[in-house]
C-alpha cells in the first residue's frame, strides 16, 4: 500500500493552481492525518488486520441483474477469541483552498459527527460480503479525529444498515431500468440523465482536468 501512495504523490498532476496548493499541503499533513487513523483504529479491540480485500457480492432476493464489486480497507480478526472482529473504511478530511488578500490559504476542517451518508451506503454493503464482523468507520483531518461504531452510532447498527442497503439496491435497479430503456442507445440514456451543464461553465469538481473534446462530446449526446 505505502509503495502505491508514493507513486501516486509522485506522479500527481494537479488540475489548477488551486489543486496544486490543496494537494501540497495535504502531502504535508499526511503523517498527522495518519496518527489520528491509527489513534481511532487503537481504540478497538486488539485486530490482526487485512488491507484492501476484493469481494463480490449478489443480492440474495434477486432484485438486481448484476453483482457490486467490493474493495473493503480493512479486515480485522480478533486476537483475543473472545471478542469481536471488525471491519472498516478509512476516510480522510481534508481541508479548503480560499483566496484571500495574502494569496492562497489552507482551511482546517473538523471531523462530521454522523457518517456521510454515501459511507453509510458503502458500509451497508460490506456488512454483507461480512455478516460476522462489526462495522467501522474512521474520520481523520491533520487536526481532528472521529470514530464510528455501531456502538456510538445508530447509522452502523443493523437495522440501519440494512435499510442503508435496500436504498443501494434500489439506485441500482433504477440505473438498470435506464439501460433498459435506451437499449443500446446513447443519446437516449443520456435523456435519461439530467446534465448539470453549470457545472461544465464554472469548470466544477468532477469535470477539472477534462480535455475540451470530451466536454464537446457529452454535449453532443444532447443536440
Amino acid at each position: 500500500m505505502i509503495e502505491k501512495i508514493v507513486e501516486r504523490i509522485e506522479n500527481y498532476t494537479p488540475t489548477d493552481e488551486k489543486d496544486g496548493f490543496k494537494f501540497e499541503n495535504i502531502v504535508k499533513n499526511r503523517n498527522l492525518i495518519s496518527q489520528n487513523h491509527i489513534d481511532n483504529i487503537n481504540e478497538l479491540p486488539k485486530q490482526e488486520w487485512e488491507e484492501e480485500k476484493e469481494f463480490t457480492h449478489w443480492d440474495e432476493q434477486g432484485r438486481i441483474q448484476t453483482y457490486f464489486l467490493c474493495y473493503v480497507d480493512l479486515i480485522g480478526a480478533a486476537v483475543d477469541q473472545t471478542m469481536k472482529s471488525y471491519f472498516g473504511d478509512i476516510k480522510n478530511v481534508f481541508g479548503t483552498v480560499m483566496t484571500t488578500k495574502k494569496g492562497l490559504s489552507y482551511t482546517k476542517k473538523k471531523c462530521p459527527t454522523k457518517p456521510f451518508h454515501s459511507d453509510c451506503l458503502q458500509i451497508a454493503l460490506y456488512q454483507k460480503v461480512l455478516p460476522n464482523h462489526i462495522p467501522f468507520l474512521t474520520y481523520a483531518s491533520d487536526y481532528d479525529r472521529k470514530l464510528f461504531t455501531p456502538d456510538n452510532c445508530e447509522e452502523l447498527q443493523k437495522d440501519n444498515l440494512e435499510k442503508y442497503y435496500n436504498e443501494l439496491v434500489l439506485y441500482q435497479r433504477c440505473w438498470e431500468k435506464k439501460l433498459e430503456f435506451a437499449n443500446g442507445d446513447p443519446k437516449v440514456l443520456a435523456l435519461l440523465c439530467k446534465p448539470d451543464f453549470s457545472e461544465i461553465r464554472k469548470n466544477g469538481f468532477w469535470w477539472k482536468g477534462f480535455p475540451k473534446e470530451i466536454t464537446q462530446r457529452f454535449r453532443g449526446y444532447y443536440e
